[in-house]
């Protein structure tokens, strides 16, 4: 049995490194080419398919750079600490782990369910995992371009499988889709023990498939003069994700040992280690570009300190200065904004992050670096409590975070930008503001829901009548949540191009989601203030990841690429963006 699960793993593209030991390894899974006949492994199999696309998703734990890693922190979503230039950022071995997880550990238990969930009338199982099949393979092409598919699985035949075409393999994951949907369609059988997006629910997994299509559509709308058509007919067609309920997100839980359930950014930002560092020009995006603050903020980020203290050189790695000092900040950032934050996200405000291409040392500053919220991490809420959260997983939510991979608020931007940029004859006004309070009533909901503590807290008394002032009182009213959609109403309606507008609010509405943020500003080139690297001269926008070396060193008909390489899909010229 071992020998045969090696077999397979090598037919995956002769991509993996293995040692002599792992090969004799006790594999305690079932032989993908030889489904599981018994009920209880069929079901755990198909839990290993749900957990496995999450792991490609975002990784398996802190110490995995994962796809989710990579793409926030391209689209700002994220700080981008890994170097100081695009060019030697990363090398092919950093992007091991995401090949590893897709072509390893998802694809064959993936088929697996597919083959045997068809023999036996399962449905729901081997529906469901065509819609996640197809996210994966879209999303190696949005990461990589060609990447293997037509040729993989065949054991010893071909074990040097060749790339297919991006455009190649999206039209195979269209095709899986609509076979995703006559398969769940007529379903008959028992829906599966345990589905972390929907319940084993067959038309919210048909919803998914088709809100899949229309990601598809508008992220090929360059290449596809047929995309906005192909859209609409499944908007009239009304079967897709357009409620809370519906949307499509891995739920994580809050066990902490035996196994470790969480969010992985909970993981990383409220155990023992610092984390990772926020991107100061998102942080400034929420908390000041518009003169008021997202109502979203405290949700996506918690605040360890009120203020960030100028008390001491050592907290702080700016760059150009010793302490984070407007007058410091380099020509090439007021260039694309007078305002642009540098060096921390707002001195006054407590949010403190690091600027995009900062890959110097660490300075100690981990006590006043703002952290993941409960939004999507299941983290805390910002109540204005300022504690330090490295307190071994016992603050906010407890990592009961989701992966939101097409929340129903998505749908919304997805069909705004196909009205303003694909001639859908929708409104792309009307639809970008429903994505924006769709998300606003999404994250807020969640929060209260996830990290209740939070908001029934004693944060203050009432100088007044010296009355306990509670968490909730830091949940933003109508009226605040008001004057943001008027802010935005305003700055799409005086925009030289509205799509500016548009693609920034998609971009804060998907944080958690860097695949979005990625493609979208590949596609769309904006926002146009973004926050360059921080060196002027920090080399070409990486347009596409380097092939992993599992795979370029162990597959005789893989070549090496560029990370200027652009994906089918992305047509801009070079230089579109930086």
């Amino acid at each position: 049995m071992k020998f045969l699960k090696y077999i397979t793993i090598i037919a995956l593209g002769g991509m993996l490194l293995w040692s002599c030991s792992d090969t004799f390894e006790l594999d305690l899974r079932d032989d993908p080419n030889f489904p599981a006949t018994d009920a209880s492994n069929f079901e755990a199999l198909y839990n290993s398919v749900q957990v496995n696309f999450a792991q490609f998703f975002n990784g398996g734990d802190p110490t995995h750079f994962s796809m989710n890693d990579f793409t926030m922190m391209l689209s700002r979503q994220r700080a981008f600490t890994s170097g100081v230039n695009y060019e030697t950022s990363y090398t092919a071995q950093s992007f091991d782990n995401i090949w590893r997880e897709a072509y390893r550990d998802f694809m064959p238990d993936a088929n697996a369910i597919i083959t045997e969930g068809d023999e036996k009338g399962f449905g729901i199982h081997g529906g469901s995992a065509r819609v996640l099949k197809a996210y994966v393979m879209m999303t190696l092409v949005d990461m990589f371009g060609d990447v293997p598919y037509s040729e993989i699985g065949q054991g010893a035949d071909n074990i040097s499988p060749k790339s297919d075409s991006g455009a190649d393999v999206y039209a195979a994951a269209l095709v899986l889709l609509d076979e995703a949907i006559t398969v769940l369609t007529d379903n008959t059988g028992a829906a599966p023990l345990a589905d972390q997006f929907y319940d084993g629910d067959a038309g919210s997994w048909i919803k998914a498939a088709n809100s899949l299509k229309l990601k598809a559509y508008v992220t090929t709308r360059l290449v596809d003069a047929s995309a906005g058509s192909k859209a609409m007919a499944i908007i009239e067609g009304g079967d897709f994700i357009s409620t809370a309920g519906e949307s499509m997100a891995f739920k994580f839980g809050s066990s902490r040992q035996n196994p470790d359930s969480r969010h992985p950014f909970y993981a990383e930002h409220y155990e023992t280690e610092d984390g990772d560092y926020m991107s100061n020009w998102f942080l400034w995006l929420l908390n000041e570009e518009k003169g008021l603050k997202d109502p979203r903020i405290r949700g996506y980020f918690y605040r360890q300190v009120p203020e960030i203290p100028l008390d001491d050189v050592n907290l702080f790695d700016c760059v150009f200065s010793p302490f984070p000092d407007a007058s410091s900040t380099p020509d090439h950032y007021l260039s694309v904004d007078p305002n642009m934050p540098y060096c921390v996200g707002s001195l006054t405000d407590g949010y403190y992050g690091r600027d995009h291409g900062n890959g110097n040392g660490i300075p100690p500053d981990g006590a006043v670096r703002t952290q993941y919220g409960v939004y999507p991490a299941g983290g805390k809420w910002d109540n204005d409590t300022y504690r330090v959260t490295q307190n071994t997983g016992t603050d906010g939510g407890l990592g009961a975070g989701i992966l939101p991979i097409i929340p129903h608020f998505f749908v919304d931007f997805y069909r705004a930008e196909l009205a303003l940029e694909a001639g859908t004859g929708e409104d792309a006004r009307a639809l970008m503001l429903a994505g924006i309070e769709n998300s606003i009533d999404y994250v807020l909901n969640f929060a209260q829901e996830v990290d209740a503590g939070s908001f029934s807290e004693q944060i203050g008394v009432n100088p007044v009548d010296n009355s306990p002032i509670l968490g909730s009182a830091t949940l933003p009213d109508t009226t605040a949540v008001d004057n943001y959609m008027m802010a935005v109403m305003a700055n799409y309606d005086s925009a030289a191009d509205p799509m500016d507008v548009l693609a920034k609010e998609f971009l804060i509405a998907s944080y958690g989601n860097g695949i979005e943020g990625y493609n979208l500003y590949r596609r769309t080139g904006y926002p146009s203030n973004i926050q360059p690297m921080i060196q002027p001269s920090a080399g070409e926008f990486i347009r596409s990841a380097l092939y992993p070396s599992v795979y370029v060193n162990l597959n005789k008909n893989a070549t090496q690429k560029s990370q200027t390489d652009q994906v089918f899909w992305d047509n801009n010229p070079p230089g579109f963006i930086n």
